[in-house]
């Protein structure tokens, strides 16, 4: 079956007990002077280049130079991300391990599809012990729109498994990712785990909400029998 699952992250696979915003705050007073930097940009659901352009806005730091100030950024954000991982209370949402487990045995491609930085993706799946499982996907270190992460996504983890075409899901826990699959013509599983309640994604147009990905089998059975996109 040539199906392609694509992963959000933060509140979707993994909660890390704030390191991901701690480490921010601590980057951005690090390089500017600003302490909660982060105090009025919405996190939930966007890149970390939007999140990051948004901070430089609310607290009236010059864009000029954006590239070289983001990379600067996130360079001391990882360090920062790094330390605080193991410092926090963070752990893998209910039923996340015996889902991947079980697509694993329908032999069914899968990646992420996530607004972190490919980095601080990359810390936070090895701190979680995921990464064995999700080496491939799409990142938000180049864009803030969540569509055009989700569609390269889907295209990096086609080419890794040798797909030309097929199904493609997103399990995200945020309207954002439900917008993001349905503008690409794929579907979408949403799970409540994050800020937003089944109700909500629900009327975000999610295809398929619960509120937590404990009952394996009734996700599975989605994924398998949705139609193609």
């Amino acid at each position: 079956m040539s199906v392609v699952v694509l992963w959000d992250i933060d509140q979707t696979l993994v909660r890390t007990g704030g390191a991901g915003s701690a480490g921010m705050d601590l980057a951005f007073e690090e390089i500017y002077g600003v302490a909660d930097a982060f105090g009025r940009v919405e996190f939930s659901g966007r890149t970390d280049y939007a999140i990051f352009r948004d901070a430089l806005y609310f607290n009236e730091v010059s864009q000029e130079g954006f590239e070289e100030q983001l990379a600067r950024f996130r360079e001391v954000y990882l360090r920062h991300l790094a330390t605080l991982l193991p410092e926090k209370d963070g752990t893998v949402l209910p039923g996340v391990l015996e889902l991947i487990k079980a697509l694993q045995a329908e032999k069914l491609a899968q990646g992420v599809a996530t607004g972190n930085f490919e980095g601080g993706a990359r810390l936070k799946l090895a701190h979680f012990g995921l990464d064995a499982w999700l080496e491939h996907g799409a990142y938000g270190d180049r864009t803030a729109i969540r569509s055009e992460l989700v569609a390269e996504a889907a295209r990096r983890v086609r080419e890794e498994y040798g797909l030309s075409n097929g199904r493609v899901v997103v399990i995200g826990d945020t309207p954002l990712d439900v917008e993001g699959a349905r503008e690409n013509g794929f579907s979408s599983v949403a799970v409540a785990t994050g800020r937003h309640s089944v109700g909500d994604l629900e009327l975000a147009g999610a295809d398929c909400a619960v509120a937590d990905l404990g009952d394996t089998e009734e996700v599975l059975r989605f994924i398998t029998t949705v139609p193609s996109n």
